[in-house]
């Protein structure tokens, strides 16, 4: 490789690690991306039945922060969390707007700011089969300059002391036959021994990055709250 030649690809290497950490991006390729999530996720619930997505959020001192976390949900009969089937585990979506913040002017992600793009909606659509189900337990880790906490609801947990019994409060949600329901928000007040689910839906601003970032399956989602 000539002098000239190495140059080049330097710095074609250069602009590629630019643009991977907050440069611009191709237009037509950030397009191109959420014409392509958006189409996944519409497969995958023709796939799958039904789709749902939730964001767990943590009650804290100075407001809500995002919570990493898992909903266990089992399906309702006879009024009665079902002990015998397999649960539905659900993992909480990672990138999202708290619900105060305001839909920002450029739809960019990144690591830190939590606006989702179209991979984030892709990821956190899980599959599901339609039906009614309540919340059996739930989960979800918080990082602080202290460490991580575990913020724990319900003892249906596999773990030696695990009990099958529906949470308090709005605990309920049901999914219809080839719905992609975005559940909201997923929160847990109380104590640790007497929790109950708060369930609220997903803000405006939320919507709005959405319908942005995965406009062809946009108009196919159902929004919901837990309690419903």
């Amino acid at each position: 490789m000539n002098k000239r030649a190495f140059t080049a690809a330097g710095l074609s290497i250069v602009t590629a690690l630019l643009a991977s950490c907050g440069g611009t991006p191709d237009p037509a390729m950030i397009a191109s991306e959420r014409q392509a999530k958006s189409t996944e996720i519409l497969n995958e619930r023709k796939q799958r039945g039904a789709l749902i997505m939730a964001r767990f959020i943590y009650p804290g001192w100075l407001g809500p922060i995002r919570c990493s976390g898992r909903i266990r949900l089992r399906k309702l009969v006879d009024g009665a969390p079902d002990k015998v089937a397999a649960p539905q585990d659900l993992g909480t979506a990672f990138h999202w707007l708290l619900p105060e913040q305001a839909k920002p002017a450029v739809v960019k992600s990144n690591f830190l700011n939590g606006i989702p793009d179209a991979k984030d909606y892709e990821r956190s659509f899980s599959p599901i089969a339609p039906g009614t189900y309540v919340v059996t337990y739930a989960s979800c880790q918080i990082s602080d300059p202290n460490g991580t906490s575990t913020l724990e609801a319900g003892g249906d947990h596999d773990g030696l002391f695990s009990y099958i019994s529906a949470l308090e409060g709005a605990s309920r949600i049901t999914i219809g036959e080839g719905e992609i329901v975005d559940a909201g928000y997923f929160r847990v007040q109380g104590t640790k021994t007497h929790p109950v689910v708060v369930g609220a839906e997903t803000s405006a601003a939320e919507r709005e990055v959405m319908k942005e970032v995965i406009p062809v399956a946009y108009p196919s989602i159902t929004f919901k709250k837990f309690g419903e």
